[in-house]
């Protein structure tokens, strides 16, 4: 049974809400912990296109209601019948709310809550505290770095990192593009394959590709072949990463060393044999 809560303060702002918007009625159903705030349009006049943002004439209305933070024990949803416009350009679109991104089925608020919880845990974990489902928080998460990306400037590094990392028990690896100046990741993409990497350099002008001073890397094929195919003078400047010249410079000289031992043991020797010689 839904009781309607008949004294509606000033609290449009706590949801979101702008003119034209205004909230009508703010209702409870008990049995189901549930309340639910209704908003109307009040001047149909203003509406406008969500692609061109030209005021248009209303199409029709149609039922949509979005989750919002909880109210003390009550799962709070904002409702509305949400109008539709004819657009002379675009045809029938869905005018945007001032409260929810137009893909959304939650408010801005519910998404700012859920991005804090993402900082400190994963998306199942979200999903489980916020009583959702994994694709409800992995949608908010994409929209956010949607969001993010669209307000970065374009990445324009004089020296950049290339490096892979696993995953899932190590089967599956990610290439991972970042500039070592401010730390800043710049690109990630599946696998650590050519196109991984050309993947990114793609994304760059010829003027961008040629202010690159330094690519510095493990030394993996692909990645070698792809920034030579992909960077002007890059033969000058891919830098090897310290660590792993020394790994392979030390399995080098190992190598060496057994293929030495072998040959001088035939002859009854044993000076590149001990504790600290044996492989």
């Amino acid at each position: 049974m839904k009781t309607e809560i008949k004294e509606i303060k000033e609290v449009r702002h706590a949801y979101g809400i702008e003119s034209p918007w205004e909230i009508s009625r703010m209702t409870l159903e008990r049995e189901t912990k549930e309340m639910e705030v209704h908003v109307i349009c009040t001047d149909a006049s203003v509406l406008r296109c969500p692609k061109c943002d030209q005021v248009c004439s209303l199409y029709d209305r149609r039922p949509r209601r979005w989750r919002h933070l909880d109210t003390g024990e009550y799962r709070t949803f904002v409702v509305t019948e949400i109008a539709r416009v004819q657009c002379s350009d675009h045809g029938v679109r869905t005018v945007l709310v001032p409260w929810a991104s137009a893909s959304a089925r939650v408010t801005f608020a519910y998404e700012a809550l859920v991005i804090d919880w993402l900082k400190e845990t994963s998306v199942s974990a979200v999903a489980r505290l916020m009583g959702v489902s994994w694709n409800t928080i992995d949608g908010i998460m994409q929209r956010a770095v949607k969001r993010g990306l669209a307000r970065r400037a374009a990445p324009s590094p004089a020296h950049i990192c290339v490096d892979e990392t696993s995953f899932r028990k190590r089967h599956d690896y990610v290439t991972i593009v970042s500039d070592p100046n401010t730390g800043c990741v710049l690109h990630v993409s599946e696998g650590r394959t050519k196109s991984s990497l050309q993947a990114w350099y793609a994304g760059l002008t010829p003027a961008q590709l040629a202010q690159i001073k330094s690519v510095s890397m493990d030394m993996w094929p692909a990645y070698i072949q792809s920034t030579l195919a992909c960077v002007p003078g890059a033969k000058e400047k891919i830098a090897f990463d310290r660590f792993h010249v020394v790994k392979y410079l030390g399995a080098a000289v190992d190598k060496v060393r057994r293929q030495e031992n072998r040959e001088l043991m035939k002859q009854g020797m044993d000076d590149l044999k001990g504790p600290s010689m044996t492989g």
